[in-house]
């Protein structure tokens, strides 16, 4: 009962002077009374219980009803509300008969003050619900007791006793007895040889621990079979004032799949420890949520120089490169989306002694201690890409060397073909136009035909004249590239109706090799070809410069132009590429068609 909590209270007397006095005793007791309901006969009483009613205070002597029979019928009635008997000096024998059929207590009339009387009421009320509480334990542990495979037991340190649930020992040892001895040897004998001596010792001394109240036990119980079980004992131990045990009520449970479970798993996590250990790769384990390494192997103590200490310090984002985080935040919001993910990258990461190194990581997701983390698995690749990267340099470097090979063997042949022409094939054709001369000034009248012979040959001398100057490469060193683009300027602007428009004036002749000279008067040369052949354009813009340490090289036309998604490179634009390729030059052509073309060419 709640200190000083109202209460109803039900009062059945049919005596007017004994419920005044009860009623003014009430009146100056130090209970809170909510409701004081009053009834003369039993019939009134029964109406009254329809309320919610604490305490019943009953007169076994009503108008309609009398002795024993009255209490029978009201505590029927009363459920788990306490009944007080009310009585005189000659009904103490059915009071006390009343109190063996559940009553709380009795009060002689007469006999008693407030503060018994509010004594009287509040130890019954309390007495009751203990009662029914206790009622409700019992029902719980029969319940319980049956219900589950646990085997219940409550033993008795002061006697020795120890009572069991027969049916769980049963399933438990796979017995089949009707009833259980309350010795303690029945389970004793049952323990195994290995395990008794340690077992028992250590009951002895939880039991002897007046601080220790949870009673926990295990060891390996021999079944009937003759198989041994792994059992586990759980309780709970009371004690007396000065600690001594007095009882104890646990549980026995068979946790032999439990135990083989664990020995399984432990063998699992020993092998898989030795694998993570012992792996040559470096195994990182680190939080999704703040990146925090959460452990390590010895393989990335050894790769980044770092103690495991140090290491379990750091986030994942201390080992990488700054300009790598935003992509291991982004890798790590992928993680938490999908469940199954896996993803193979190489990062930079540095060492403890600061030393950039490549590692190629595939990163799993795992839980991992109830978090989600990532599983990476490091391997340092530098040396691989450092060899990869050497070895496509002596590539690149041969392939230059070929291509320089095969652009000054071309310019070679071309510089000797040019020469023939110019040398031989013109001298022979001038010689022959002097004998055509000679031959037309004997004759008296003028043939027709001999003229049109000296038109022609005058007209393929100045052909072979300009293939032959096209052929042969300007002696392009100190200050003549300018010169050199000026005439092949002047010869496209004369043979054809358009004009080019020269801007050279932040160039520097002097910075530049007579080899990249050559590149440049070829590469423009090979465009003013195109755009004089496919291009129709009526102006070309050529400007040269230097920027820092490169030379920029812009050709532009506004002739038709074309689309670049279905034109394929022909061989002029491929003799471009690779003739800038050899000075590192990034070419860049950006066309459409009828808005013309511009050809980029940065050389480094």
């Amino acid at each position: 009962m709640v200190p000083n909590a109202a209460i109803n209270i039900l009062m059945v007397e049919d005596n007017t002077g004994d419920q005044f006095l009860l009623s003014e005793l009430l009146s100056a007791s130090d209970l809170t009374i909510k409701n004081l309901f009053s009834a003369i006969r039993l019939d009134d009483a029964l109406q009254q219980l329809k309320e919610s009613v604490d305490i019943i205070l009953l007169d076994l002597s009503l108008p309609d009803s009398s002795g024993i029979e009255t209490f029978n019928v009201i505590n029927k009635l009363a459920g788990k509300t306490p009944v007080v008997i009310l009585s005189g000096l000659t009904d103490t024998r059915l009071a006390l008969d009343a109190i063996t059929l559940g009553a709380q207590d009795y009060l002689i009339k007469g006999d008693f003050d407030e503060k018994l009387l509010s004594k009287t009421i509040r130890y019954s009320i309390e007495r009751k619900r203990n009662m029914e509480e206790l009622q409700a334990s019992n029902e719980r542990y029969n319940l319980v007791s049956k219900a589950t495979n646990d085997m219940v037991w409550d033993w008795n340190v002061l006697t020795g006793e120890v009572y069991r649930n027969v049916e769980s020992w049963n399933k438990i040892f796979g017995t089949s007895l009707k009833e259980l001895p309350t010795n303690n040897q029945l389970f004793a004998d049952r323990i195994h040889p290995d395990d008794r001596q340690a077992t028992l010792k250590k009951v002895e001394e939880i039991i002897a621990n007046p601080l220790q109240f949870i009673f926990s036990v295990e060891c390996r119980a021999r079944k009937e079979n003759g198989d041994y079980a792994y059992i586990s004992d759980l309780g709970y131990i009371l004690r007396d004032g000065e600690g001594k045990a007095t009882r104890v009520i646990g549980a026995t449970q068979n946790i032999t799949e439990r135990k083989e479970a664990e020995t399984i798993l432990k063998t699992s996590e020993e092998r898989y420890r030795y694998l993570f250990n012992n792996n040559p790769a470096s195994i990182l384990i680190w939080n999704l949520d703040d990146f925090k390494i959460l452990e390590v192997n010895e393989s990335s103590i050894e790769q980044y120089g770092f103690t495991k200490t140090e290491l379990l310090q750091k986030t994942i984002l201390d080992l990488s490169m700054p300009e790598e985080h935003v992509e291991i935040k982004e890798l790590a919001q992928k993680a938490k989306a999908g469940v199954f993910f896996k993803v193979t990258s190489t990062w930079r990461h540095q060492n403890k002694t600061g030393e950039n190194m490549f590692m190629e990581v595939t990163s799993h997701r795992i839980d991992y201690k109830q978090k989600n983390v990532i599983l990476a698995l490091a391997n340092n690749v530098t040396e691989k890409i450092q060899l990869e990267e050497k070895l496509e340099e002596e590539q690149v470097k041969k392939q230059q060397e070929i291509t320089e090979a095969v652009i000054t063997a071309q310019e070679k042949e071309r510089e000797e073909i040019g020469g023939e022409l110019h040398d031989n094939v013109n001298q022979i054709l001038a010689s022959a136009r002097l004998y055509l001369g000679l031959a037309k000034r004997d004759l008296k009248e003028p043939i027709n035909f001999l003229e049109q012979t000296d038109n022609l040959i005058f007209s393929a001398i100045g052909e072979i004249r300009s293939l032959s100057h096209s052929l042969i490469p300007p002696s392009l060193n100190e200050s003549e590239l300018k010169d050199a683009l000026g005439n092949l300027v002047n010869m496209v602007s004369t043979g054809a109706s358009l004009k080019v428009h020269l801007h050279l004036v932040d160039f520097d002749e002097d910075k530049t090799s007579d080899k990249l000279k050559l590149t440049i008067y070829r590469i423009v040369q090979e465009q003013f070809n195109n755009i004089l052949k496919h291009a129709k354009a009526a102006n070309i813009y050529l400007a040269l410069s230097n920027q820092d340490k490169r030379v920029l090289l812009t050709i532009k036309d506004d002739g038709r132009g074309f689309d670049k998604s279905k034109k394929t490179e022909g061989v002029g634009l491929m003799n471009m590429r690779t003739r800038a390729s050899l000075f590192k030059g990034e070419m860049n052509i950006q066309s459409s068609p009828g808005n013309g073309c511009e050809l980029r060419i940065t050389f480094v």
